[in-house]
């Protein structure tokens, strides 16, 4: 439980791996941040892989799209997109803005590294207009939607 709440934004894949329809070690979260480690504590006692924003650097791009290939292994794969995952600065309309974020290429750069696999869904999540009026946030949210609808198509041709 989170504030209270058995099911809240934070808990999507806890939930998913408790119900038995994720499996954690083919799963990888790229960019997290924030100051309550505590709430990534599941993440790893479950087997999952994260990428913490702050490694991105240190790592680079190609190392953190590889490791995001070796984890999700040639099965079928589901891009969850977190629009909180770009820094607020770019993309301020979400309901947990933490500095520190993603640009909106290294995002893209990410995303475009996993050509080839077999992307069969994905989301964009946390987008919130009301909180942005430049609607920069709106249009980020739909290009990386864009972008997984392309890698899917791009998987069913190959």
């Amino acid at each position: 439980q989170y504030e209270g709440a058995k099911f809240h934004h934070g808990g999507p894949l806890r939930q998913a791996v408790l119900e038995g329809v994720l499996d954690p070690e083919r799963t990888i979260q790229i960019g997290i941040r924030g100051p309550a480690e505590y709430l990534w504590e599941f993440s790893y006692d479950s087997g999952m892989t994260v990428i913490h924003a702050e490694e991105i650097d240190a790592m680079g791009l190609e190392a953190v799209i590889a490791k995001a290939r070796a984890v999700v292994g040639g099965g079928p794969v589901y891009v969850s997109f977190d629009v909180d995952s770009i820094d607020p600065g770019l993309a301020p309309g979400t309901g947990t803005p933490e500095v520190g974020g993603l640009s909106t290429r290294e995002a893209l750069a990410i995303l475009r590294g996993l050509q080839g696999l077999t992307i069969v869904g994905g989301d964009v999540v946390e987008v919130a207009p009301q909180y942005d009026a430049t609607t920069a946030t709106a249009q980020i949210g739909a290009q990386m939607l864009f972008e997984i609808l392309c890698l899917m198509a791009m998987g069913t041709s190959n």
